[in-house]
């Protein structure tokens, strides 16, 4: 009598403490939520925040709305549900301000940056940009291109915002077969400065 007695109390406890624990972490099958922080530490109002599925071709929809700005110096945290995501910022021009690939933890992205500026690449040729390179004048290669390999600057209306120290470079632009466009030496760029790639 005693031993069922005891034996009922304990699963008593046990179902009662696996209901008040049941929202501290989540069992196999639940979704956990997943943040994205956007920190703005740019010059300019971030008018759009695209968020989408690693696994998508397309950005989809803003999640800022058509009110919402993140002013420079501020950041919004987004929840999304657990997954693998890329992230697209841009100016309230609709320029690109910086993207984020891959993401599946809980992150905070910084556009821009304590010292940098900006470079603003405008692209009013009928040609589409996938590669952009941005070298020191006193460096001997072009090194990496900024771009990356799943972004480009679209003909007649894109532009691109890239942050970089103060300092005197090299420009350098290619179409997506690698031939050369435009090409500049001994840039200073010492506040934001536009670079603008036409016919």
């Amino acid at each position: 009598m005693k031993r069922s007695l005891i034996v009922v109390l304990i699963i008593g406890l046990l179902l009662f403490s696996v209901a008040c624990g049941r929202s501290s972490t989540p069992t196999p099958g639940e979704i956990a939520a997943l943040k994205i922080n956007v920190s703005n530490q740019s010059p300019y109002d971030i008018c759009y925040v695209q968020i989408s599925g690693s696994e998508q071709e397309e950005w989809g929809k803003d999640w800022l709305g058509e009110q919402e700005k993140i002013a420079p110096g501020a950041s919004k945290t987004f929840n999304v549900d657990a997954g693998t995501y890329d992230v697209q910022v841009m100016t309230c021009e609709q320029y690109t301000l910086a993207t984020f690939w891959d993401i599946d933890s809980n992150t905070t992205v910084e556009v821009g940056g304590k010292g940098l500026v900006p470079l603003v690449v405008l692209n009013q040729s009928a040609t589409e940009i996938c590669y952009v390179y941005i070298a020191s004048s006193s460096s001997n290669s072009w090194g990496e291109d900024w771009l990356g390999e799943s972004e480009s600057i679209s003909p007649r209306e894109g532009g691109r915002v890239f942050f970089v120290q103060p300092g005197t470079y090299d420009l350098s632009t290619q179409d997506c077969d690698g031939n050369d466009l435009v090409t500049e030496s001994g840039v200073q760029i010492t506040e934001e400065t536009s670079w603008t790639i036409s016919d």
